[in-house]
């Protein structure tokens, strides 16, 4: 027996022993080997009065314990600094006393003496640095508070009573023991355990109490000697006249569980009684899930009715805890929650390092723990804040630029959440360029290079220029040495800021890298560059310092400090800030941006304070919200974003598809599912099932979150009963549905007996599935339970699934392909199965599945600045044509989001470019791509980046005036006040008017000016009309997005305002020369009326005179349409198809000027021609013509075509005795005809066409018009066919080179008819050609002599007997 127990005890040395050398190797694992402490102090909580003693102990070592090296031991110092975080001065602190092991000796505690708080101890050795302990934490012990409060309880005999005794547990203080004691009437309180409990925070709980409990209990607390009495409760019990007379009472609770953190592997309790008639039940739920209570190894208990206690918690016990109390009248819930805290864990410890100058070592750290621990860096005990060149990395490594050797010492990498801290040191030594990691710095330097090597070294980089300088960034460029360039690996470039040490480098990956970028530059500094070229033997000569100032930036303020949240309802969020350390003038506003988890749309909220409210929130929905500060220069930098989650709320909607299942005469099955996830408000924790028989009071039940049916049980028989339920949550409960109505069955059917088979089943193989569809049995009587579907490869029943009996469908699902299958199917009751029902099937043969072509990335990807708020995206699709046009059904989807930050937004388009709006101002964004069709997407494609403009200006130009200008009424005068901000100098203000303020801004007429006026002059503006103007500045940032100034309208007057006449003749002044005007124009418009109607009115003669066709004012070349006629005696239509005609159009003499319209005299061929401008219009005639009243001229020069136009025919009594070839096409008709000028039998009289114009129609106002648009715009007067003359034999051929002459007139007037014959030729086309001198040509210039005016006047008669004519045959104008 005695060598056994030796046995044991060894055994359990040997485990003490195990587990403290593995202490010891985790602890020298994470302690440096050159400075590491064996002794720390630790927390001390004592009575006021008491002496305390924190202990410290540390080693040292100067030497590299390395290869054939010993460790060299080194004398430590010990110092202590106070709570002030300051060195304690021992000399002369009469209560503070450093003893001669380092240790601090504290002789009375005492409150508001400086005496508590954190203590920690700096361990140093010279040459090697200094570390700092853990803090330890010196306070007096404190009495918890207790129940001061009196109360008097009344209860129904068997209920709970509940009586407090300490407060505030979660201030109690750590490590102090608290004992408690009840009192009864003053008495100590015998405990009866099967009734009476002490809950853990000292609360007293008795069930079932009776009239023997009542009187008066109060608790004693005694913490160490010092002991307190807390209030006294009075329970009372009440009477019951009659036993089950009370009413029912709903559950109310009088106590619920409150919200605990606990670290890792203690207890805790969450506190839970209520009271109800009837008796309420108490049950748990986490996460809205029954928790497993009866499970053995369960670390969830149930202490007294129905608190709860979780014993060593673990992170997996963290959540929500629900405390459900239900009876037969309504449910209630009390919510708490549960932090589960784990203290700081290394991942990865910092290590001791040893780095050259002007590296950049990085000193790697990495702590876990929950919540997320602090990370602090110090140097040789001092905290060391971030800087351009001590920087943090990923948030937790240390990274040093330019390596200085006062760099070198200890570094702590300090980690710290609400469980506890952890840290751990390194050393890092410094040794010159050129010296090994491996040798001692104590030591001498290397020997330098010998002289063959030192040949062999390249030159200087020559030509060192800075390509590209901006605000952030440099790219410097330079030219390989002259000398041993080949030798060059890479290239190092080193920079500084001026008047720094600190050195910074960055090496090129290869000798072909002659271009670097250096980035994180401070704007508005001037650095100095140099480059180096490395061989694999040394370092060659350094170029020549280049001296680069950067950009100077807009100067905009830091990110507000400290900027923290939290709810404050399930709709509102409070957020508050400190102002930015750098403000750059003064802070206008700060604008809170928020929104709803990382993909929801950014909304933001202005404040002039350090502090805003979020209002009009989404219950229970994570917001990601950030503060931007603006001053005169615009938007500052932003704050880091931090998560705030809304409180959950009630359930604005109640769960959906319900629906009721009589399952037997005494049971219906409620089935349902939750509601939408946007109106839950909150994690569902149950759901409250309300039912009655019809007209009784209705009855609860409750179920967990994840349940979606419940039965019913202990109905009536043949009853029908009204069911709703609603969805719960923490806060209670939501809108009930709508009563929904059942039947229970009047006989339960028949289970004395199992089901019959299926009376048939239908089968239906695919690849690698097999559907199935049957029919029940045929006994409805007897009740079925649910079915049994069983399947097997040639036998049956190898595998088997319950189905329910209402189902009638089933799929199997992941078969083998051209496989035979044996299929089951029985139905089940609480007897057993009945017969089954058997089926073979083969399953088909896979069908190969072609390989979809995977998407290829779209390339090319471009992101172009459009406004402070939109960015354009574009970019190229290889797998579509060259015209980039999508005929398919694929779609592109744009992730963007702010650079650095993990939240994305995503757009669908199914363009190959979109415009992203809504962005921020003044923001980087990145972009990038991918195609989707169907269910296949590429790759994201290659992200770019852009940022935003600035919003410029600030603010608008200012109080915009507009008014007449006197001098020229038709012009306004625009003046405004420049923006009381801007955003760079200004260069010119874009004027915006219209008189539709419904356009776009774009559709705007828009006046731009470069300078810094601000007065503009708009003339031409129409009269009595209402503008509307609104100004925007233009600044050396652009106009984009620019704000305006406020719209102003203005309306116009009168075009000409009345001034003071002025006389520009004797007895002459503008009103008569006004007068004179107006009466002259209306006496030609009278005449010009009147020729119009004689001209409606008249019929022409039958002379060759009117067969010709009239001249036509055109252009060169324009088609015209055939010339009509009218003939007297048939009256019928008569289409002449002529060639097009190359003319020149002369101006005659005209009686235009005098308002006569006549028809032409003469046609002549012309050598020379009037450069006369073609005019655009016309004027009328009786058949769209052009008369003039001398003589007339054309040219004969060239072939004379023109299109032809098909004929149209019109039935008369009389017809022509000339009709047309049958054989003339309408394509012939479109010919061109060659020397259309010769007589032919289709067209006796050959074809005119010239282009003339009045003798006053210089201008263009008074031109000549394009037959064609007469044609256009027709006339009521028809035109007819007149029967041709009897063909002449050959038509004499016209010569081309015939000059063009000019006849006037004899006395004889034009319009005369004169006898007309077969046998008389045309006189221009018969007669020889006579030639005109100039002189003669000029001697025929037109003249209007009183017998033209009297031929003029007789032709108006005439006119006046035709339009008679007209009429009578009832050709009416």
């Amino acid at each position: 027996m005695a060598r056994k127990t030796n046995k044991n005890s060894r055994t359990i040395w040997n485990w003490l022993v195990g587990s403290y050398l593995i202490f010891q190797l985790i602890g020298s694992s994470l302690a440096s080997q050159a400075l590491s402490f064996t002794l720390e102090p630790q927390d001390a909580v004592v009575p006021e009065g008491h002496s305390v003693l924190l202990q410290c102990a540390g080693t040292a070592s100067t030497g590299r314990s390395g290869k054939g090296k010993a460790s060299t031991s080194t004398p430590v110092t010990i110092r202590w600094r106070g709570p002030d975080g300051q060195d304690l001065v021992i000399v002369g602190d009469t209560l503070r006393t450093q003893l001669k092991n380092g240790s601090l000796y504290i002789s009375s505690v005492e409150e508001n003496r400086g005496l508590t708080g954190a203590y920690q101890c700096l361990l140093s050795a010279e040459g090697v640095g200094s570390v700092l302990s853990r803090p330890a934490l010196v306070a007096i012990a404190r009495q918890p508070d207790l129940n001061q409060d009196f109360l008097e309880t009344y209860l129904l005999p068997g209920q709970t009573a509940y009586f407090r005794c300490m407060l505030g547990e979660a201030n109690w203080q750590e490590g102090v023991k608290h004992s408690v004691q009840w009192f009864k009437d003053d008495l100590p309180l015998p405990l009866d355990k099967l009734r009476m409990v002490v809950l853990p925070n000292g609360a007293l709980e008795i069930d079932e109490v009776g009239p023997s409990d009542r009187g008066a209990y109060q608790c004693n607390v005694t913490s160490g000697s010092t002991s307190r009495l807390s209030s006294k409760t009075n329970l009372n019990i009440k009477k019951l006249t009659e036993p089950g007379a009370e009413n029912a009472v709903a559950p109310s609770f009088l106590v619920g569980p409150s919200p605990k953190t606990v670290r890792e592997g203690e207890t805790v309790t969450l506190d839970c009684v209520a009271n109800g008639v009837p008796k309420p039940q108490i049950k748990w739920l986490r996460n809205g899930m029954d928790l497993d209570l009866n499970d053995l190894d369960s670390r969830f208990s149930i202490i007294g009715t129905g608190s709860l206690q979780i014993s060593s918690a673990e992170d997996i016990d963290t959540g929500s805890y629900q405390c459900r109390a239900s009876n037969t009248v309504d449910s209630l819930d009390a919510q708490a929650t549960v932090q589960v805290q784990e203290p700081p864990k290394f991942i990865k410890a910092p290590k001791d390092t040893t780095a050259h100058e002007k590296d950049e070592p990085e000193l790697k750290c990495d702590i876990w723990g929950k919540p997320k621990p602090v990370i602090r860096w110090l140097k040789n005990g001092d905290l060391i804040t971030p800087n351009d060149y001590m920087q943090l990395v990923d948030g937790h490594n240390l990274k040093i630029l330019g390596l200085l050797n006062s760099d070198a010492g200890m570094f702590q990498c300090v980690g710290t959440n609400a469980a506890g801290s952890v840290q751990a040191a390194a050393r890092l030594r410094v040794v010159p360029q050129g010296d090994s990691p491996e040798q001692d710095p104590s030591l001498p330097h290397g020997k330098p290079l010998d002289s063959g090597l030192q040949a062999r070294l390249p030159s200087q980089p020559r030509d060192l220029v800075a390509q590209i300088v901006k605000s952030r960034f440099v790219t410097l460029s330079w030219v390989e040495p002259l000398q041993n360039a080949g030798d060059v690996v890479y290239y190092t470039v080193y920079y500084k800021m001026n008047n720094s040490e600190r050195e910074q480098k960055m090496v090129t990956k290869s000798h072909d890298d002659q271009q670097v970028n250096i980035q994180s530059l401070l704007p508005g500094k001037t650095y100095q560059f140099r480059v180096e070229a490395n061989t694999n033997f040394g370092s060659g000569a350094s170029s020549a310092p280049l001296e680069v100032s950067t950009q100077p930036e807009v100067n905009i303020a830091g990110p507000p400090r400290n900027f923290e949240g939290y709810a404050r309802s399930h709709n509102e969020i409070y957020v508050k800030w400190g102002e930015p350390a750098v403000t750059n003038g003064e802070i206008l506003k700060y604008r809170v941006y928020y929104s709803e988890n990382d993909r929801g749309a950014d909304l933001y909220h202005d404040s002039t304070s350090l502090d805003a409210v979020l209002t009009e929130l989404h219950p229970h929905t994570e917001y990601v919200i950030s503060v931007v500060p603006f001053n005169r220069n615009g938007m500052g930098d932003s704050s880091a974003e931090i998560r705030v989650k809304t409180f959950s709320s009630t359930p604005s909607e109640p769960p959906i598809n319900l629906t009721l299942e009589v399952t037997s005469s005494s049971s219906i099955t409620v089935h349902w599912e939750p509601p939408a996830e946007e109106d839950r408000n909150g994690q569902i924790t149950g759901y409250k099932i309300r039912y009655r028989k019809y007209k009784d009071a209705p009855q609860v039940k409750s179920t967990p979150a994840n349940i979606r049916y419940f039965e019913l049980s202990n109905l009536d028989r043949n009853a029908e009963y009204q069911v709703k339920i609603a969805a719960m949550t923490v806060n209670g409960s939501g809108p009930f549905t709508e009563w929904n109505r059942a039947n229970t069955l009047e006989n339960d059917l028949d289970e004395t007996q199992v089901p019959g088979k299926p009376i048939w089943i239908s089968i239906h193989p695919g690849a690698n599935n097999i559907a199935l569809h049957w029919g029940p049995p045929q006994h409805p009587e007897i009740k079925i339970r649910n079915y049994v579907l069983g399947w097997g490869r040639g036998i049956p029943d190898e595998n088997t699934i319950e189905l329910k009996e209402s189902e009638r469908y089933h799929i199997l699902k992941n078969l083998e392909s051209n496989m035979d299958y044996v299929v089951s199917l029985r139905a089940r009751n609480v007897k057993g199965d009945g017969p089954p029902i058997y089926d073979n099937i083969k399953t088909r043969d896979e069908e190969p599945v072609d390989a979809p072509t995977p998407l290829e990335v779209p390339v090319g990807l471009r992101a172009i600045t459009m406004s402070s708020s939109s960015i354009v995206v574009y970019w190229i699709d290889t797998m579509l044509n060259k015209n980039q046009h999508v005929t398919d059904n694929r779609h592109y989807t744009v992730s963007y989001g702010i650079t650095g930050s993990n939240r994305y937004r995503y757009h669908n388009t199914t363009d190959l470019n979109c415009m992203i709006n809504d962005l921020r101002p003044n923001t980087q964004y990145e972009f990038a791509v991918k195609v989707v069709k169907g269910r296949r997407e590429s790759s994201w494609s290659m992200s770019v980046l852009n940022s935003t403009y600035q919003n410029v200006p600030v603010t608008p130009p200012r109080e915009v005036t507009v008014r007449l200008d006197e001098q020229n009424p038709p012009t306004v005068i625009i003046q405004w006040i420049p923006p009381k901000h801007t955003i760079g100098q200004i260069t010119g203000y874009n004027i915006y008017y219209t008189t539709d303020t419904t356009k776009r801004d774009r559709d705007w007429s828009v006046e731009a000016f470069a300078g810094e006026e601000t007065m503009l002059m708009l003339p031409n503006l129409k009269p009595y009309t209402t503008y509307y103007f609104k100004v925007q500045a233009r600044t050396t940032k652009g106009s984009n997005n620019a704000p305006f100034s406020a719209l102003v309208s203005y309306t116009t007057s009168a075009a000409v305002i009345m001034q003071e006449a002025d006389t520009i003749a004797k007895g002459i002044d503008n009103d008569m020369l006004m007068y004179t005007i107006f009466a002259a124009t209306a006496v030609v418009l009278l005449f010009v009326l009147v020729g119009i109607l004689m001209l409606c009115r008249r019929k022409p003669q039958s002379s060759p005179e009117h067969t010709k066709k009239s001249y036509q004012k055109n252009n060169v070349g324009v088609p015209k349409p055939p010339d009509l006629w009218i003939h007297h005696d048939q009256m019928e239509l008569k289409n002449i198809d002529k060639g097009l005609h190359t003319v020149t159009p002369v101006c005659s003499d005209g009686a235009s000027s005098s308002g006569a319209l006549t028809l032409p005299r003469s046609v002549v061929h012309s050598e020379y021609e009037v450069e006369t401008p073609v005019p655009g219009h016309m004027t009328n005639s009786l058949d769209k013509r052009s008369y003039a009243a001398g003589y007339m001229t054309t040219s004969m020069n060239g072939t004379m075509e023109r299109p032809q136009y098909p004929r149209t025919q019109y039935s008369h009594q009389n017809r022509s005795h000339m009709t047309m070839e049958a054989g003339l096409s309408q394509q012939s008709l479109t010919q061109p005809q060659t020397n259309s000028m010769a007589q032919t039998p289709e067209h006796p009289y050959g074809g005119y066409d010239a282009n003339f114009c009045n003798a006053g129609s210089g201008a263009a106002g008074n031109g000549c018009v394009s037959t064609i648009e007469s044609a256009k715009r027709g006339h009521p007067l028809k035109s007819f066919s007149v029967p041709g003359p009897p063909p002449t034999g050959g038509a004499t051929p016209v010569n081309k080179h015939t000059p063009a002459v000019t006849i006037r007139p004899q006395n004889q007037s034009p319009y005369k008819k004169p006898s007309f014959s077969a046998n008389t030729p045309n006189r221009l086309q018969g007669g020889g050609s006579v030639v005109h001198s100039t002189d003669e040509i000029q001697r025929l210039a037109p003249s209007t002599s009183t017998e033209e005016l009297n031929q003029e006047m007789a032709n108006l008669e005439g006119l006046m007997k035709d339009l008679s004519a007209i009429t009578a045959n009832e050709f009416e104008c």
